[in-house]
């Protein structure tokens, strides 16, 4: 029987491919973001947390990069540090505007805690219970 040498190395070149890709490997697939009313209701706390394609499953408190606002147009790469730590609004602070808050992550669950992405799953909150302090206000 002759071996065929060409079927490994094909072999081979479609299961790196494969891993390449992410298919098959757990991955990030969405954050969903709770709120929760602190310190007499002047801040709103925003924990983050994450749905994946394999287990854990969920994560929660996911690590996560906040900021204010949307981003658009999104960038073409995405610079992060990731913190498990709630994200804090001061409603005293905001306007009469509704302030939106945005956490992302890389969908690389073994991403370093610090680094640069082209795609990030994100999740946009709105601390909605600021509203209801500013109109309280004096």
């Amino acid at each position: 029987m002759k071996l065929n040498r060409p079927l490994p190395l094909l072999l081979l070149a479609m299961a790196w491919l494969t891993l390449g890709c992410g298919a098959g490997g757990r991955h990030l697939q969405s954050i969903s973001l709770t709120q929760t009313v602190t310190s007499n209701g002047e801040q709103i706390q925003f924990v983050a947390t994450g749905t994946f394609s394999a287990p854990p499953t969920t994560v929660s408190p996911l690590p996560v990069d906040w900021t204010n606002g949307l981003m658009a147009p999104p960038p073409p790469i995405y610079n992060y540090t990731l913190t498990t730590q709630p994200y804090v609004v001061n409603c005293t602070l905001t306007g009469p505007e509704i302030p939106q808050v945005v956490a992302f992550a890389p969908p690389n669950p073994n991403a370093p805690k610090t680094g640069t992405s082209k795609i990030v799953v994100s999740a946009v909150g709105m601390a909605t219970s600021c509203f209801t302090v500013a109109q309280s206000r004096p």
